[in-house]
């Protein structure tokens, strides 16, 4: 996937940028929405197929079932938070204020978007907030 982000040519500060690179963000940022729901909804799917046919099973079955039932939920969590990500990311491309750190204020390089399009922090302040996590 990254070819294809690469793909959509951003501009190289993401601040006020011209209207053909934002429609390439706002692409780039809806498709990962798209893929994101789908396996969500997956995820949702298999965790209550999962459930319904877990029933009242003896023993080892049901501890077997129950630990792939905590995997599901696991992943379901992690899968809405990622969505949750992406659309917060949607959410600042139409404010104006994507590829701009939450913190600082300052550009986030479009390296680090390429990589990570939902990043909401340049590297100065996530390095930051370890070292204070870390202190």
């Amino acid at each position: 996937m990254t070819a294809r982000y690469a793909d959509a040519a951003p501009p190289a500060d993401p601040g006020p940028a011209p209207t053909a690179a934002l429609a390439a963000w706002r692409s780039l940022l809806e498709e990962r929405w798209q893929q994101r729901l789908s396996t969500l909804t997956e995820l949702a799917l298999a965790y209550h197929d999962a459930e319904a046919a877990r029933g009242s099973r003896p023993g080892d079955a049901a501890d077997a079932e129950t630990t792939e039932l905590r995997r599901l939920l696991r992943e379901a969590t992690a899968a809405r938070r990622a969505l949750s990500d992406t659309e917060a990311s949607i959410a600042r491309l139409a404010a104006g204020s994507f590829g701009r750190c939450e913190r600082c204020a300052g550009p986030i390089p479009t390296s680090e978007l390429l990589a990570e399009p939902e990043a909401r922090y340049c590297a100065d302040c996530v390095a930051v907030s370890w070292v204070t996590l870390a202190g």
